[in-house]
């Protein structure tokens, strides 16, 4: 059971402390009232003009334990062993170690458990046989329990009384502590099962969205690029005869609308499976940057690029696919923004700097507007614990500088091929 579950069951079972403590008030009057005739009819080392001042102490020393007994769910062993101890050296009833001992049970490790156990078993013992020893039911408590005649004086019990008599009362309350031991553990058993029962019904609902996002970017935007597709196949088919540059362009729109169709059921993929670590590595990551810029530049994009990969097999994939998206979604911003502007990129990925990304085009704007994609670009940097700076410049140049921590790959992951 978890520790803010029992303490919320302590705060509502207040009554129990209430009737305890009743209880223990009960049973430790009863045996300073037994423990004095006894003890002047043994005769002691106190002085008779004494004896009732420090019998008077006795019974608050039992009213402090008592008093400490509240506080037995957050210091259960410390309790247990100060009031065995208490019960060893002072002649008062051992009631309060062995409620303290049911939470000794319920909550400690069974080490502990043991040594509290043995320490009130002791000091139940010691008790059981100081009361065993009086004569009559004015000496002895037990003797109340398990004699007929109130006036008779039957002496001390036999010396297995008090072995049987502490067996019995500890073995009650030990078993009580282990009982409501096993009650809460399947409680909590129970209520792990049930938010995990809920747990797994979010993640059908979840899956169940995911499948239906899916389908609709899959029906509406794989039918236009099919559409694209097929109508760029035809431009170039019609103009390869006449204009060479037309069919050229139609023959980079085909191909590029191929390529996101392919690149669109890869991510649509990996919406529906997120938890595929084969759907995961087929997303792009830093080696596949080269490509990138030459596709860029084969789509008439004036591009200076430079990359340096330097260990990059050595990064965590799921780091270098970040870094990847990020230098795309640049690239993309550039072209929709500032079409036909000259735009310079620069790629350092080495284990001493991490992986820090940095382009600048001119866009004739005064200052940086941040739509969906720069807004995106920059929660995916702060999600990787990287950092974003943009700046225009007075020359209306956007200046991205992204800095991303270098994170090697996970320990099991292995190292990609």
């Amino acid at each position: 059971m978890d520790k803010e579950r029992l303490q919320r069951w302590g705060r509502a079972s207040w009554w129990r402390s209430v009737l305890w403590s009743l209880a223990c008030l009960m049973s430790t009057t009863l045996a300073v009232a037994m423990g004095e005739p006894r003890a002047d009819r043994v005769g002691g080392r106190v002085p008779d003009e004494m004896a009732s001042g420090v019998w008077m102490l006795y019974w608050l020393v039992g009213l402090l334990l008592i008093v400490l007994m509240w506080w037995r769910r957050r210091w259960s062993w410390q309790i247990a062993l100060v009031a065995s101890l208490v019960t060893l050296a002072v002649p008062i009833d051992p009631l309060v170690a062995l409620v303290v001992l049911m939470q000794v049970w319920m909550r400690c490790r069974w080490s502990v458990v043991a040594g509290c156990t043995a320490l009130v078993t002791a000091a139940t013992f010691a008790a059981t046989w100081r009361d065993t020893r009086g004569h009559s039911q004015a000496e002895s408590f037990w003797w109340i329990l398990f004699g007929s005649d109130p006036a008779a004086t039957p002496g001390p019990f036999p010396w297995w009384g008090p072995v049987m008599i502490t067996l019995a009362v500890v073995t009650l309350f030990a078993g009580i502590g282990w009982l409501r031991r096993a009650l809460h553990h399947a409680q909590s058993v129970g209520e792990d099962h049930r938010v995990t029962a809920v747990q797994l019904a979010d993640e059908v609902v979840r899956q169940a969205e995911r499948e239906r996002v899916a389908r609709e970017v899959h029906d509406v935007i794989g039918h236009r690029l099919s559409l694209l597709s097929i109508h760029a196949g035809a431009l170039e088919a019609n103009t390869r005869d006449q204009d060479e540059r037309l069919a050229g362009s139609a023959s980079l729109v085909r191909e590029s609308a191929a390529q996101t169709a392919s690149d669109l059921r890869s991510l649509l993929e990996v919406l529906r499976r997120p938890d595929d670590p084969d759907l995961a590595r087929a997303v792009p990551g830093l080696e596949a940057l080269p490509a990138l810029v030459d596709e860029t530049v084969a789509h008439g994009m004036p591009l200076v690029a430079t990359v340096v990969l330097d260990g990059a097999t050595m990064l965590d994939p799921a780091l270098g696919q970040g870094a990847y998206r990020v230098v795309q979604e640049l690239l993309t911003n550039a072209r929709r923004h500032a079409p036909g502007a000259g735009v310079r990129l620069a790629v350092v990925a080495r284990p001493d700097l991490g992986v820090t990304i940095e382009a600048a085009n001119r866009t004739g704007v005064a200052q940086v507007v941040e739509g969906s994609g720069l807004t995106g670009l920059r929660e995916r940097v702060a999600h990787a614990g990287g950092e974003t700076h943009l700046q225009v410049d007075d020359q209306g140049v956007l200046r991205v500088a992204v800095r991303l921590p270098w994170r090697p790959v996970p320990t099991g992951a292995g190292v990609p091929a």
